[in-house]
């Protein structure tokens, strides 16, 4: 169980503090946070020096863990350009001569929902290079984001450890249909909960019991949850919504009542 964090906000002094205080604040919630300096892991430069301060601060909290983003462009991106990208992330810690930057997988956003043979191949090429990493890719975790439902037979599951399964605004989480087909997905898959994500975005200024239930819900549904309430387009994921401490409060409290009840 874990929140599942898309961390593109730039590092400037102080901006991250809000994670650091969640995680100190809840120590038995796990944070995955995905760094992404250079929509990837900056190819022809290092990063900027603020990345370079600001990652190694994350490793000294040990909930929380980092993943490098790969955008795969639905695979239409040339598998050689993704595999370079893998193979750079893998690198930082070489390159920059600090373990405390190295990130444990890799966050491929952009996947297909569709099923195609080829786009699978793709994909598993992709996660293979991922698991073959003789170092630098730490816990070497494989996130797929197609955001939206696969199908229950003919989809990629197999190839990722965390499939994000819905990536839309509160609204559409709310509906009926998507939040049962939601419900009935691991069922129908054959896969536990632990292995897919949601991320709500566009929840506006709600009342604190409809976040609270979101947090609540979202866990029910999934291992790896996120929720904001910004709005504005292309810019869900790069600041830390008012929300996030009451959000974050709630699904830690939820979690830790859910370990309770399975003992």
């Amino acid at each position: 169980m874990s929140v599942l964090l898309p961390l593109y906000t730039f590092p400037w002094p102080g901006v991250w503090d809000p994670l650091y205080w969640e995680a100190n604040k809840n120590p038995n919630l796990n944070f995955t946070v995905v760094i992404n300096p250079c929509s990837g892991p900056c190819m022809d430069a290092l990063p900027p020096q603020s990345y370079i301060d600001e990652i190694p601060k994350l490793a000294q909290y040990p909930n929380i863990r980092t993943l490098g983003y790969v955008a795969t462009n639905y695979t239409e991106k040339p598998l050689a350009n993704t595999t370079a990208e893998i193979q750079r992330w893998a690198a930082w810690p070489e390159i920059m001569n600090n373990s405390k930057i190295a990130v444990d997988g890799i966050f491929f956003d952009e996947t297909p929902g569709l099923y195609h043979w080829q786009k699978h191949d793709y994909l598993k090429a992709a996660r293979d290079e991922v698991k073959k990493a003789d170092s630098g890719l730490g816990q070497k975790i494989v996130v797929h984001n197609p955001g939206t439902l696969p199908d229950y037979t003919w989809n990629y599951l197999d190839i990722a450890d965390i499939t994000v399964i819905f990536e839309d605004t509160f609204a559409n989480f709310i509906t009926a249909s998507r939040f049962n087909a939601m419900k009935d997905f691991p069922r129908l898959s054959n896969y536990s909960t632990e292995a897919f994500s949601i991320m709500i975005h566009s929840m506006g200024n709600i009342p604190n019991e409809l976040t609270e239930w979101t947090a609540e819900h979202a866990r029910d549904l999934a291992g790896w949850n996120y929720a904001t309430s910004v709005s504005e387009i292309g810019e869900w994921w790069h600041s830390f919504p008012d929300i996030f401490d009451l959000w974050t409060t709630k699904y830690a409290d939820t979690e830790e009542k859910g370990e309770e009840e399975e003992e």
